[in-house]
């Protein structure tokens, strides 16, 4: 089981390997503490005790989520710390907080676990014959112009995969991290920000700032003109880019806490913004093809600044260790195809999401 599952791993990189060992990085100092391993000093059950603490942050209640005692939970703990020679929480009044050391395991403990239940399914899906399940994060744009198609031919590709499809904002990209999705086609993070993702570009793309029809702002040419408004944002205002993240940074940001102003609203959800945008004075940033695929379906117009607006990316994102053969390459392999036969489609509303994409060379 065990060689199974590093073979579905591969190579994490700063987290556990199956033969070298682990390496952890703490701070800014860029200290690193080695010690070389066996695979099997390192137990599943002592990085679930990790996370249970973690999430609880307390010794009882991580053994009454598990139906363990505490005696075994801090002993299991106390394994782990033996084994990477590192303090993994600190010990406080108000409960176990995770030291440095201890927040960078705990991601790939999370990974790891997640990895081992996959596999699990994997082999019994194999032995059952049963449908295989592929979780799924579709940015916006995507979602709700060629995504249709896509899934009506990727089905026909493999009847055998079964589906489950989540809309996924801005560059955190929680789900990966915690190993409920298994890849995402969403806003192309910074690869030194996410070294433990595997970063693909897709596309390329500017976005727009979108207003109700009739707005006030609706002939404004400089972002500048636009401060002092309220703003219904799908992802933190550090994640955009330029011109917008220097404007949020200097006009709606404290800079002594680095809090956001109240005049800065926050939403999950796309079509919520798009709703809110139209029905209100509220001005969001958009991608340039979600503004095209929705035009037909809002009363939503652009402000036609002239700054220069940087180019942002659509990108194939995945934890390194994920094998990118199969299901998850065939849907990569449809996407781009559709993508790529939508520029000779005849359809006025294709033709314009498309001249608002770049494709990538891969």
């Amino acid at each position: 089981m065990w060689h199974y599952l590093c073979e579905r791993m591969g190579n994490i990189a700063y987290g556990l390997t199956a033969g070298a060992g682990i390496i952890w990085r703490v701070g800014n100092a860029a200290r690193f503490v080695y010690q070389s391993m066996n695979p099997a000093d390192l137990k599943p059950y002592q990085l679930q005790y990790l996370i249970a603490v973690a999430e609880q942050g307390s010794l009882r209640l991580a053994a009454q989520t598990l139906g363990v005692s505490s005696s075994a939970v801090s002993k299991g703990l106390k394994e782990l710390e033996d084994v990477a020679r590192v303090v993994l929480f600190e010990r406080h009044a108000r409960g176990y907080v995770l030291s440095a050391a201890g927040r960078l395991l705990l991601a790939r403990a999370r990974t790891i676990i997640s990895e081992m239940e996959a596999a699990l399914r994997e082999m019994r899906q194999t032995q059952a014959d049963q449908v295989t399940e592929l979780s799924v994060g579709i940015t916006p744009w995507v979602m709700h112009s060629i995504l249709p198609a896509v899934l009506q031919r990727f089905k026909a590709l493999r009847p055998d995969v079964r589906l489950r499809i989540e809309e996924t904002l801005g560059t955190e990209y929680t789900g990966l991290r915690d190993g409920k999705l298994d890849f995402s086609i969403g806003l192309a993070p910074h690869p030194e920000d996410v070294p433990e993702f595997l970063v693909r570009p897709l596309f390329s793309y500017v976005q727009a700032v979108a207003c109700r029809e009739g707005h006030a702002c609706a002939k404004m040419r400089s972002l500048e003109a636009l401060k002092g408004q309220e703003w219904i944002l799908s992802h933190e205002l550090r994640q955009y880019g330029a011109p917008f993240h220097e404007f949020f940074a200097t006009h709606y940001t404290d800079p002594a806490t680095g809090a956001s102003s109240a005049k800065a609203y926050f939403t999950r959800s796309s079509v919520l913004a798009l709703h809110v945008v139209e029905n209100s004075d509220m001005l969001s940033i958009l991608p340039w093809p979600l503004i095209e695929t929705m035009r037909a379906r809002y009363r939503i117009g652009v402000v036609p600044l002239r700054d220069t607006i940087t180019e942002r990316h659509t990108a194939f994102v995945t934890r390194r260790n994920t094998p990118c053969n199969g299901a998850i390459g065939q849907f990569v392999d449809v996407l781009m195809a559709l993508v790529q036969e939508t520029g000779s489609h005849r359809d006025a509303e294709w033709a314009r999401i498309y001249r608002t994409v770049e494709l990538i060379p891969r």
